[in-house]
């Protein structure tokens, strides 16, 4: 065969078949090794948690710190070096004060909550039986499943406890993973005040990397994207942990005047699960109504209104106030990244879902402007 008979057409479509087929034997691979990949992927963040915990934590501090230097230009005539000092301190210094306000005020009550809950436990089952035998006068045969699976329940929970795997290996294995949290959390701290106090020279030192080993126009594609990476997830991240203590702190008030059991526990899970958009505060509700069910049905009736008012008065003033167009999503977007995160990688899924994909969104947005402005097409007018 002649090669050169070939024309520019032909050499494309060969190509296009050519990088298809590589791409569906590529997605069929994938596809069938997803548990070895997974585990690839949980041993390089392991690896990586240190980095990951001062990255995310200088995207909290990184306004707190740009605050206090704005501050400092205005009112002292310091040198910039100095007042760069001064800032990461007093960043840093006010992130920890909310760390340690939260351990040492809310962790003592909460434990307590939990172990007033534990000590109970006995008298909701007991309620629960109760509930179930009244129930078996009305029918019988709903009234035996709900038995066995309270039943099940109890077994499952005893093998739990004594089994090979059962309780105090795993209690061994979870205070390991709690001593290497811990000792991750304080290496990110570390991490966090270098990437603070040298952001500048970070940035350069990238910037000299990228344009050092790519060509001009793709180091500029590769920085582009991590700009709008940094601000997408600095916003959401910063905006959503700030809204998170608001909605907390409303959660316990009302709570409290409410008084509904376990207020405190119960803001503390409601502010928690706020960090995922949308869905968060009805993820952390089942529980508490659940458990709020147990104890007084009429409570967590009351429970589950206040989290719909809840859920409302946030969606549309306190998150709009503090996130602003922190993401830039629309709300059918926002909810697919959400479902799509939560289903590939879990919780954290959900949450880093909708940040990822608005920095997508930003990019398909730019690309197809860009596309349309060159072909001089105005979509308006079609």
């Amino acid at each position: 065969m002649n090669f050169k008979n070939f024309n520019e057409e032909a050499w494309e479509k060969i190509k296009v078949f050519t990088l298809s087929g590589i791409l569906i034997v590529l997605f069929y691979v994938l596809m069938n090794n997803l548990y070895i990949i997974g585990n690839i992927f949980s041993l390089i963040l392991k690896a990586c948690a240190p980095f990951l915990y001062g990255i995310l934590f200088t995207f909290i501090v990184l306004p707190l710190r740009k605050l206090a230097e704005r501050r400092l230009h205005k009112s002292t005539s310091l040198s910039d070096k100095n007042i760069r000092k001064i800032s990461v301190a007093v960043s840093m210094l006010g992130f920890l004060l909310v760390l340690t306000g939260f351990f040492v005020i809310l962790v003592p009550q909460l434990v307590d909550s939990i172990r007033i809950f534990v000590d109970s436990l006995g008298g909701y089952v007991r309620t629960i039986q109760s509930l179930i035998e009244r129930l078996a006068d009305y029918d019988p045969g709903v009234a035996d499943y709900l038995e066995n699976m309270v039943s099940a329940a109890g077994k499952s929970l005893s093998g739990w406890l004594t089994g090979a795997q059962g309780g105090m290996s795993r209690i061994l294995n979870y205070s390991i993973n709690v001593a290497r949290g811990i000792l991750n959390f304080f290496i990110g701290m570390i991490i966090a005040i270098y990437l603070l106090y040298d952001e500048e020279k970070f940035k350069k030192q990238i910037k000299m990397i990228m344009f050092g080993y790519l060509n001009e126009k793709t180091a500029s594609d590769i920085l582009h994207l991590m700009r709008i990476t940094k601000t997408t997830f600095n916003r959401f991240i910063f905006g959503k942990f700030i809204d998170s203590l608001v909605i907390g702190a409303i959660c316990w008030l009302c709570c409290v005047l409410l008084r509904i059991p376990y207020s405190l526990l119960i803001a503390v899970v409601i502010g928690v699960t706020n960090m995922i958009p949308v869905f968060g505060p009805f993820i952390g509700a089942i529980p508490c109504i659940f458990i709020l069910l147990i104890i007084d049905p009429f409570k967590s009736l009351e429970f589950a209104i206040f989290i719909l008012v809840l859920q409302q008065v946030d969606g549309n003033i306190i998150g709009p106030y503090i996130l602003g167009d922190a993401v830039g999503l629309p709300t059918l977007w926002v909810m697919f990244a959400i479902i799509a995160g939560g289903a590939l990688f879990g919780i954290g899924g959900m949450f880093v879902g909708v940040p990822v994909f608005s920095v997508l969104y930003d990019l398909t947005k730019e690309r197809v402007q860009n596309n349309l402005a060159q072909r001089k097409i105005d979509i308006d007018t079609k």
